[in-house]
């Protein structure tokens, strides 16, 4: 992300989403902290804690809408038709944004870095999920930057979409040989004993292998298969590869057991797991890697 300056209306987006993604934290672990056991008669409990929250949060909220709106030359009379909230009607927020001005954070841009990291990690279910840079875009000065490789920024260290996968995998890595890595997949979005196999040299497809990355991926995927089927009780092992999702080579090798639709119904909508099933199930691949070795 490149951004050589920032325009009012900038800095006061920055306040207004950095708002919101406090409020939508502290909401969230809020209720997630609430003992799920806990009597009906006890729930009083959370109930003064949201609207405490609540209390505190939306009147800073209400400024921060505000100065944006302020910064956009939007007028009282164009929200003339608004309710007033607690009191405050949008005439007043507006003048009073107007005598106090926009604020300015130390480090706009590292504010600005950290709201697209917290939106690429939280919202994948939303388009703006796949969009790069989902805050900043949004900023006047803003200017374009090279599109990156998810494969190679989850292993830098950057943010990346949940469906990119994780840097450890949930088990660890089964192979990481200095040509593949082989670990689990996404859990949100493949059942357990999906595996995924990245090249670590960064190049696109299988037009692009070289002598040794095309002499040992056929072996890999042949190593993996029966071992899938022994740890899932998959009749079928899928083996899927396309690089949309990110242009880095990378083979999907997805278990299909009984009693799911088979072809390309079921790559379609293959199923989810949790991250304590794949665990579980990288431990029996493991085993029965083994196992395998040792037959042979």
């Amino acid at each position: 992300m490149d951004l050589p300056y920032f325009t009012a209306s900038d800095l006061a987006r920055l306040a207004l989403s950095s708002q919101l993604q406090k409020l939508s934290d502290s909401l969230r672990l809020t209720v997630a902290e609430e003992d799920d056991s806990a009597a009906p008669d006890e729930s009083a409990g959370l109930v003064a804690k949201l609207w405490s929250l609540l209390a505190t949060e939306v009147p800073l909220l209400q400024e921060a809408i505000a100065s944006y709106a302020h910064t956009r030359n939007t007028t009282g009379h164009d929200l003339a038709d608004l309710p007033d909230v607690q009191g405050l009607n949008w005439q007043e927020a507006l003048a009073r944004q107007a005598a106090v001005g926009v604020g300015h954070p130390p480090d706009p841009a590292a504010q600005a870095a950290a709201l697209d990291a917290w939106y690429v990690q939280h919202a994948q279910v939303e388009p703006l999920g796949k969009v790069r840079d989902p805050f900043s875009r949004l900023l006047d000065g803003r200017a374009p930057r090279a599109e990156d490789c998810l494969i190679c920024g989850k292993y830098a260290g950057l943010p990346v979409p949940a469906w990119a996968g994780l840097p450890v995998p949930p088990g660890g890595h089964l192979v990481d040989d200095g040509t593949w890595r082989v670990g689990h997949g996404p859990t949100p979005y493949w059942p357990a004993g999906t595996l995924l196999i990245e090249s670590r040299r960064h190049f696109v497809d299988f037009a692009d292998l070289d002598t040794e990355e095309a002499a040992s991926i056929g072996p890999l995927i042949r190593r993996f298969t029966g071992p899938i089927k022994a740890a899932t009780g998959a009749s079928r092992v899928h083996v899927f590869s396309c690089m949309e999702g990110t242009r880095h080579f990378h083979v999907w090798l997805v278990p299909r057991t009984d009693d799911k639709p088979a072809g390309r119904t079921f790559i379609a909508d293959p199923g989810y797991c949790t991250p304590a099933e794949a665990e579980d199930v990288i431990d029996r691949l493991r085993k029965a890697l083994g196992r395998t070795a040792a037959d042979r």
